[in-house]
């Protein structure tokens, strides 16, 4: 790691609760080629398999860092009887031009300060997209 950071400029965490198994979305998340649709600049390498609890990937590409969805079931009292949240975690830093693996250096200045704000935001607003539509068609009245 560079060491000019010293924390992940690009840090998300989010929560979603969504009426499906974690079977059900576990037999989404885990499609390879679904993937580059919800992350299309980024590279994801599995690192950690934890079945229908959910995915761990380091991320090359436009970011560096890792990335995680963790499936955690719910027994609440709903109309729907089978609960999930959805914890979705991306912790990284954006890359060098022309690298998909090199940290980008940052003197933390006004206008990269706005950049990283925009960037983070870009990929909270992408993720955001991507769960509530997984979410609407999980949760379709048969």
């Amino acid at each position: 790691m560079n060491p000019d950071f010293d924390h992940n400029m690009i840090d998300i965490a989010d929560d979603t609760v969504v009426y499906a198994s974690t079977t059900e979305l576990i037999s989404v998340i885990g499609q390879r080629e679904i993937w580059k649709l919800w992350w299309p600049d980024l590279n994801l390498e599995v690192y950690g398999d934890r079945g229908e609890k959910g995915l761990r990937w380091t991320i090359t590409g436009a970011l560096v860092g890792s990335s995680e969805i963790w499936l955690e079931p719910m027994e609440i009292e709903t109309a729907r009887p089978v609960t999930t949240i959805v914890h979705y975690y991306l912790r990284a830093n954006p890359t060098q031009s022309g690298s998909s693996i090199e940290p980008r250096s940052w003197t933390h200045s006004a206008r990269e300060q706005r950049q990283i704000h925009k960037l983070r935001e870009r990929h909270v607003l992408a993720w955001k997209r991507t769960i509530w539509s997984l979410k609407d068609s999980l949760e379709k009245p048969n």
